[in-house]
């Protein structure tokens, strides 16, 4: 089968290896499609994860799949089921000589039926990635592509409500990539009153504005930014910072613009060695959490109600063919986010 590879010096490409052999407790997937995550696909392609990574790897993490087989003692899995992040190999594991960095981008992958699993013997273990591995509804009329937004959309809701956010707290989100403009969208939903989006570049701005919800925005690279932060909150100082960008200095930068009591929180991987705690002081550095897991049906209903609308979330959907190409358009900042259709 097919499968994105990185060396983790830049390059990335399409090889060819084996197709995982799923256990009884496991479902074989035809993935169907897998979103790109700017913030750590790219990092592993150039390996700059705060981890050490094995090269080469397979790569990608926002998958969808559609299960064609189950094993033997498979309950909770139907053939045709539709399911988050198979994964071609979990972590820890490899394929073909290739480490497991998820394995989203490729033709098959696994999930593992945990619920079985754990009845038949309750001392099991299963791989931490099978919680990930969630069933969506193939009956609201979403495609594939659409529903692999619902994976950092989960992540970014967890995290916004996690640090409290409510009717009418002060928040700046900086950074208007991928995870940004998610994050900015449930923190609107949330009842952040003013919602302000910090970023250097007009044209994600706009669209933090005019598609996600934003109240403002602060062009970082030529505003004085503690100044409109302030004019914006009205003067009070903003509750919440929370950074998407993964740049130490621009939260430092931003920091006078918190009221008294606020905080800064960190959603971003940083630079190997480096952490937000090494720029911001313990009294102003809050510490959000993101549960993918336990916001899956909070966000099926609010895709279900209309609270978002996952197509606003990436630029386009793309054969897997053009995989390269792709990268490299993310790379030049000519795309936010992609989706590879693995059929194209």
């Amino acid at each position: 089968m097919r499968a994105a590879v990185t060396d983790g010096k830049g390059k990335v490409w399409i090889a060819e290896v084996p197709r995982p052999e799923p256990g009884p407790y496991q479902c074989l997937c035809r993935h169907l499609a897998c979103a790109t995550c700017t913030g750590t696909d790219l990092k592993h392609i150039h390996d700059g994860l705060p981890w050490k990574q094995t090269y080469p790897g397979l790569l990608g993490h926002e998958s969808i799949g559609e299960v064609i087989a189950v094993g033997g003692k498979v309950t909770s899995y139907r053939i045709g089921d539709w399911v988050l992040r198979p994964a071609a190999a979990y972590p820890g594991e490899s394929l073909g000589g290739y480490t497991s960095m998820w394995g989203g981008f490729a033709e098959y992958g696994l999930v593992t039926d945990v619920a079985a699993l754990k009845a038949a013997d309750p001392a099991a273990v299963a791989n931490n990635y099978t919680r990930f591995q969630l069933p969506v509804p193939r009956d609201l009329g979403v495609s594939p592509a659409d529903w692999t937004m619902i994976i950092t959309l989960k992540e970014t809701a967890s995290y916004a409500s996690s640090l409290g956010v409510r009717l009418n707290s002060r928040v700046a989100v900086l950074g208007a990539g991928s995870v940004g403009i998610a994050m900015m969208r449930f923190a609107k939903v949330f009842g952040a009153t003013p919602l302000l989006a910090v970023a250097r570049r007009d044209e994600p701005l706009a669209y933090a504005r005019e598609v996600v919800g934003a109240d403002a925005v602060v062009n970082a690279a030529r505003e004085d930014v503690v100044a409109r932060l302030r004019e914006l909150s009205g003067g009070a100082g903003l509750d919440l910072i929370i950074d998407t960008s993964g740049d130490p200095e621009l939260v430092v930068r931003c920091l006078p613009a918190l009221a008294e009591s606020g905080k800064a929180a960190g959603y971003a991987t940083y630079p190997r060695g480096d952490t937000l705690a090494q720029h911001v002081p313990a009294a102003q550095l809050a510490t959000g959490r993101t549960g993918e897991d336990a916001a899956h049906e909070y966000m099926i209903d609010a895709v279900r109600l209309g609270l978002v609308r996952l197509r606003d979330y990436y630029t386009e959907a793309m054969p897997f063919a053009r995989l390269a190409e792709g990268f490299a358009r993310l790379q030049s900042k000519q795309a936010m986010k992609l989706v590879f259709e693995m059929e194209g």
